[in-house]
């Protein structure tokens, strides 16, 4: 999430294979479920709850996990909202 400027992500949920590419195998589907979480909610399935699982297997290991996705996704939008009170440019989006 550190390198998200606040643009909207692909329709495809495809794009966060790159993000998770070279994590150990059973990383891969928690991790996904978190990015999903803070960055594109509205792509989260069940299926990408059900195959997080896994790894989290308990009911507060499954929320503590959304709750740390999206208030880092929540934090950091926090961010360009003060920098941008306080008169400094601190959202570049690199792409234009």
């Amino acid at each position: 999430m550190g390198s998200w400027h606040g643009e909207p992500m692909p329709m495809s949920s495809r794009w966060t294979n790159e993000h998770t590419a070279e994590l150990p195998a059973d990383l891969h589907a928690p991790t996904r479920l978190a990015l999903l979480t803070g960055l594109a909610p509205h792509q989260v399935t069940d299926d990408d709850v059900a195959a997080a699982r896994s790894l989290l297997d308990t009911d507060a290991a499954l929320v503590g996990a959304l709750a740390w996705a999206a208030f880092t996704a929540a934090r950091r939008i926090g961010t360009w909202i003060g920098a941008a009170a306080e008169g400094q440019v601190s959202r570049q989006n690199p792409t234009g």
